[in-house]
This record gives structure tokens, C-alpha cells and sequence, in this order.
């Protein structure tokens, strides 16, 4: 009973934080709610998906629509309001919140896991309360939403590995869900759905059947978005984000990290590139730059594999802080923060003021940081700890049962390489909240009892 008092514990005060502070918003863009923001009023008011806010936007591609789609949506329903559009965008994520942990909670209940209500606290817990977990589950973005669909499309997923294959479109749904909310859900969804026959191999021919048919239900989701793409630019493709990220970021920020001489000559190179194809469509060019990045990244793969080593960490470190006082609208609280004890580069350089921060803006900042980090390393803590408990307890079971168990333990830590390796050096702080669902797994292992193995899974 006590365990239970504390998962709901949890769960209220997740939940009542999130509206307390989404009744107090002032700034709910986020990193790149703008963008979202103008992709639904040009749906609205122009009849077309762009990023560009003017009197005859062009299309664009750079996101996929589901997000877009629905705050246009509610700018209808609030009568071309951005105000209330950004409220009501914030209040459907916090609703996604809720769903997430409900099916995080009802998957660990039952197989292949059977998490008893401590454990189940620890995974809410992570889930809810990890920095980034609470500020992007806020801003108008479509991150939330991903976490949502990828927590449903596991809950569905690992139901047909253990209980029937009825479920199975469920996940496959789902993971195309989280596939249009966020295009790095692409490579997951693919590499979960090939794990089916090698996890289910007392039927190994039947699933991978399922697992193929899965793939091709995805892709064909798909081709809807790719067509429009066709139409609106002339060459079919899903999203320009994954070339231009690759020669812009990837590609391009190695670059700098390279000898003056290498940087002169790659530029020079670049400059090149980008004159020969500024005559194509936009999806076009983003292909073509991303053709022209990965060429030069498998040239330079000892450079990227070292740069990716040296920045990746990063990504783990990030609390989100300066980006909860900005979306309270306590800009100079975030500026002190941000110049004095952060990257000093959230909106370029941290402005100068006439009036110098004071030691209460500072120490306010600075508090919440350290706070962050130490919620942050908590969360940490729990999981390294989950990792290392569920391995042990995997590995002093019977012979018989060890690789079911182990492949059980497998499937949230190769998950978590798998975005790790996509992220690469590219290290907002955002771009790990894709992985709090695998996160609270692992957490919650680290309250299993150490006298006990893993429940029977079959």
C-alpha cells in the first residue's frame, strides 16, 4: 500500500507541477516553437505547410505535420489567438504527459517486466521529473507528443511479443505516430520492429513476417508526406532535415574543429557545393547536401568518431533552465544564468544590461541549476543502478530463461545506443528527452530486490 500512496504521490505532483507552471507561461516557444507556431497559422491562413511568416509564405519541409497540424487546429477553435493557440498547445501536451505515464505504467505492470509499485515509482519518477522531461513536455513542440507515441507503440509492442500478436498494429501505428511527430523516431521504430523474430524465436518465421509486414505498413503511412512533398517541390523525399542537419551540423561543425588549412579548403569546397545546386528545389538540395555531408564524414570518420566522443557527453549534462526562467518570462534571472554559469550562447551571447544582475538573480539561477543537477544525477543514479541489477539478476537465472531476460534488459540500453549514435555530437538538451521512455525503464529495475530474479515471462 505504501508503494502505491507513493507511484500516485508521483504522478499528482508531476502532474500539478506541469500546471502550475503552464498557468504562469510567458515565453512557451521553446527552442523551436516559433516554427511550429508559424507552420500552423500558414495552414490556416494560407492553405500551406511553411515556415515562412509573410503575405505569400513557400512551402517547406524542415517538420513533419502532425504537430503543425494540430495547433492549427486549435488556432481555429481559439479564433486566430496565438495566445490562446500556445495555451491550449501546452494544456494537450500536458494531456500527452498523463497518457505517457498511464501506458508507462500499465506496460511495467505486466510482462515481460511485472514491476511491483516501487519500482513502478522509480520509472514514473524518471519519467516525470528528469529536467528535460519537465520543460519540453511544456513548450508548444512536438517532443511530448513522440514520447507519448513511442511509450503507447512499446505498451502495444511488447504485448504482442508476450501476449498476441492483436496488438501488433497497435504498435506499428503508434511508432508511425511518433515517426510524424519527430523523424528520429525512424531508425527506432525500424529496429525494434526487426528485433521481433530474434525475441519471439519460438516462431521465428511468423514474426518476421510480422515484423516485415510492420515495416511496409510504416512506409506506406509515409508515402502520403513524401507525394506532398513531391507535388509542392518536385522531388519526392520525407523531410530536408536529415540533409541539411547533416551538412549544416554534422558535417559542418566538424569542420570547424579541423586545421586553418583543412577549414580553408573544405569551405572553399562547400562553397562549391552550394553553387552548383542552388539551382534545384528545396528537398533537392537538402538531399544533395546530405549526399555531399556523409561522403565527406566517411572520409573524415576518425576525426567525426573523436569529435562525437569528445561532445556527445554534453547531451547528458544539460538541465533545461536557463530554458524554464525564459518560459516564466524571467529573462534576466536567465541571462544571469546563462553568462555567468552557462554556454552563454542561447540567443547568441547573453545581452548586456545597463543595470548589473543583481546576487539575487544570480544566486536564483545558479539554485535552480545545481537543483537541476541534482535531480539530474538522481535519475542517473537510478538508472546506471537499474542497468547493472537487471544484468545481474539476468545472469543468476536458470540457463533455460537467461536469454529472454537478457534480450528484456537489451531492448531499453540498445535502444539508448541507437539514439545516442543518431544524436551524435549534435548535443541540445532536447534531443535526450527522446529517450526518457528507456530511461524509466532501466530506473525501475533499480528497486527490484536483490534476492529475487526475474519474474516467468511466458
Amino acid at each position: 500500500m505504501k508503494g502505491n500512496k507513493v507511484l500516485k504521490g508521483i504522478i499528482l505532483v508531476g502532474i500539478f507541477l506541469r500546471m502550475i507552471l503552464w498557468a504562469f507561461q510567458e515565453s512557451p516557444e521553446g527552442d523551436d516553437g516559433q516554427r511550429y507556431l508559424n507552420e500552423s497559422i500558414n495552414i490556416v491562413e494560407h492553405n500551406v505547410f511553411s515556415v515562412e511568416r509573410s503575405d505569400n509564405p513557400q512551402p517547406s519541409a524542415h517538420d513533419m505535420p502532425l504537430w503543425p497540424g494540430l495547433m492549427a487546429v486549435a488556432y481555429c477553435a481559439s479564433n486566430h489567438s496565438v495566445k490562446a493557440t500556445q495555451y491550449i498547445a501546452g494544456a494537450v501536451n500536458i494531456i500527452f504527459v498523463i497518457g505517457s505515464v498511464l501506458f508507462l505504467i500499465s506496460m511495467l505492470r505486466a510482462k515481460p517486466f511485472h514491476f511491483k509499485d516501487k519500482q513502478l515509482a522509480a520509472s514514473a519518477g524518471v519519467l516525470l521529473f528528469m529536467p528535460e522531461s519537465i520543460m519540453y513536455s511544456l513548450f508548444h513542440m512536438p517532443d511530448q507528443l513522440a514520447v507519448f507515441a513511442l511509450i503507447g507503440a512499446l505498451w502495444f509492442y511488447f504485448r504482442t511479443i508476450f501476449y498476441s500478436s492483436k496488438y501488433f498494429m497497435g504498435a506499428v501505428i503508434l511508432f508511425l505516430v511518433s515517426i510524424y511527430a519527430k523523424p528520429i523516431c525512424i531508425p527506432l521504430a525500424f529496429a525494434l520492429l526487426a528485433a521481433i523474430p530474434f525475441v519471439r524465436i519460438h516462431e521465428w518465421k511468423k514474426n518476421t513476417i510480422i515484423a516485415f509486414s510492420g515495416m511496409i505498413i510504416i512506409v506506406a503511412g509515409l508515402i502520403p508526406w513524401v507525394m506532398r512533398n513531391k507535388v509542392a517541390f518536385g522531388t519526392a523525399g520525407l523531410t530536408s532535415i536529415s540533409g541539411t542537419n547533416l551538412y549544416s551540423c554534422n558535417w559542418g561543425r566538424l569542420v570547424e574543429t579541423l586545421t586553418p588549412e583543412e577549414q580553408e579548403a573544405i569551405i572553399k569546397q562547400m562553397n562549391e557545393v552550394e553553387e552548383n545546386i542552388s539551382g534545384y528545389d528545396l528537398m533537392k538540395r537538402s538531399q544533395l547536401q546530405g549526399e555531399y555531408a556523409k561522403r565527406e564524414l566517411l572520409r573524415h570518420m576518425r576525426e567525426y568518431i573523436i569529435y562525437t566522443i569528445k561532445k556527445h557527453p554534453r547531451l547528458y549534462a544539460g538541465t533545461g533552465s536557463v530554458a524554464m526562467l525564459r518560459y516564466l518570462g524571467l529573462e534576466r534571472i536567465c541571462d544571469a544564468l546563462d553568462s555567468t554559469w552557462g554556454s552563454n550562447n542561447a540567443r547568441g551571447g547573453a545581452p548586456v544590461y545597463e543595470t548589473p544582475y543583481t546576487a539575487t538573480e544570480k544566486g536564483v539561477g545558479l539554485g535552480l541549476q545545481i537543483f537541476s543537477w541534482l535531480i539530474l544525477s538522481c535519475g542517473y543514479i537510478l538508472v546506471v543502478v537499474g542497468a547493472f541489477k537487471g544484468f545481474k539478476a539476468a545472469m543468476s537465472s536458470d540457463k533455460a530463461e537467461r536469454f529472454d531476460k537478457i534480450i528484456i534488459l537489451l531492448c531499453p540500453i540498445l535502444s539508448l545506443v541507437l539514439l545516442a549514435i543518431v544524436i551524435g555530437p549534435i548535443t541540445a538538451t532536447r534531443y535526450r528527452f527522446i529517450m526518457i521512455p528507456f530511461f524509466a525503464i532501466l530506473a525501475g529495475y533499480a528497486l527490484k530486490s536483490t534476492d529475487t530474479n526475474f519474474n516467468k515471462i511466458h
